[in-house]
């Protein structure tokens, strides 16, 4: 029976774009080609062949959907699965094609949040996923991941979405609530979360690109001399956030001393970047000999010295990179494929979908 598993990630689905509208926070434009990849390989295993879809984190940009006209910071159950509602609802082509893929048997789908989709930890936006994609019977073939960041192959692979490889986005899968005053559970968001919220969404109303571009320090770099005062503005929020939040936080300042050698050696000795964070991650780990990863939106295909393999599949959004090595733009539409011999053995490769030639593309945003 042949059997292949795809990995994708960062797909940042939003609220969509309606006709005569335009919503600078919708950075998924691709549901075309992902209707045709599902398709794809849905026919290519067969009906007596096994397909496994593993959405790694950030499939929705949950962090970018306005509740009652502003972003929460504070997530219940309920403004999570209306967040949810609002992302199925935008992209009816995207579902469909999930919809469809598990009214055959032999399909399955696992689902890892990521830092911009933590809220499917709760139980109404999972329910609320299977009702759209999974009615009936096909909703015991959707696995959510929750009770940590690692999806565990029995070949050696591990996948992880990544954001607890960098500590401004890491969650406490033990503690993932907290209580208000009036008895509400909400989301423990880590303070990464926040600074999106509060400082990165309102500069994309400004900017709609800035979120798109890779590294952010160099283009913040380059736009202090195009762009001053978005620059100073910018930095002035930040500032503010990060003294809000981090300095005069008293809990804050209770975690620093609790866990001061951790982050000592996380923030001054492990330097380097994702890429080395998530090198350093698979070396330590054994029995694994492959590591598939998204969150930095980088696509890398890297073969350790030890033979280890580590993969990132990258985005669906279409990224703007100042970075020398990958200078440019990149649309992306990458991805993971897990396949297996006859004998049971995997083969791991890093994608790029191409899909049909088309005659024309809609452009959704003028920058």
């Amino acid at each position: 029976m042949k059997l292949v598993r795809l990995v994708l990630s960062d797909l940042h689905l939003g609220t969509g774009i309606r006709p005569g509208e335009h919503n600078i926070f919708e950075d998924f434009h691709h549901d075309d080609e992902f209707v045709e990849l599902i398709r794809y390989y849905d026919g290519e295993v067969g009906e007596e062949g096994e397909l496994e879809l593993i959405l790694n984190g950030d499939i929705f940009d949950l962090l970018k959907v306005k509740v009652g006209g502003v972003w929460p910071t504070e997530i219940t159950d309920e403004i999570a699965t209306d967040k949810l509602r609002q992302c199925l609802d935008g992209h009816p082509k995207f579902v469909n094609a999930l919809k469809s893929l598990l009214a055959k048997p032999g399909r399955r789908i696992v689902f890892l949040p990521g830092n911009h989709d933590i809220d499917m930890w709760f139980p109404g936006p999972q329910q609320l996923f299977r009702r759209y994609v999974a009615p009936g019977a096909a909703s015991e073939r959707v696995q959510f991941v929750t009770s940590g960041d690692t999806y565990y192959l029995p070949e050696g692979i591990q996948i992880r979405h990544g954001h607890q490889l960098e500590r401004i986005h890491r969650v406490d899968y033990d503690r993932m609530t907290k209580t208000r005053r009036d008895g509400t559970e909400i989301l423990d968001l880590p303070w990464g979360s926040l600074w999106i919220l509060e400082v990165m969404n309102p500069a994309k109303a400004m900017r709609s690109y800035v979120d798109r571009i890779q590294p952010l320090s160099r283009f913040l770099l380059g736009a202090f001399l195009f762009d001053t005062m978005f620059v100073l503005r910018f930095l002035y929020h930040s500032s503010v956030y990060w003294v809000r939040q981090r300095l005069l936080n008293l809990q804050a300042w209770r975690e620093r001393l609790a866990y001061f050698p951790k982050l000592l050696r996380e923030e001054i000795i492990a330097l380097g970047g994702f890429d080395e964070a998530a090198v350093r991650a698979l070396k330590k780990v054994r029995g694994v000999h492959t590591m598939i990863v998204g969150h930095s939106h980088g696509p890398r295909f890297r073969q350790l010295p030890d033979g280890k393999l580590l993969i990132n599949t990258g985005t669906w959004m279409r990224m703007i990179n100042l970075d020398i090595q990958h200078l440019g733009q990149d649309s992306g539409l990458t991805y993971c494929r897990i396949q297996y011999d006859d004998d049971g053995r995997p083969t791991v490769n890093l994608m790029r979908w191409l899909g049909s030639r088309r005659p024309y593309e809609v452009i959704p945003y003028a920058d």
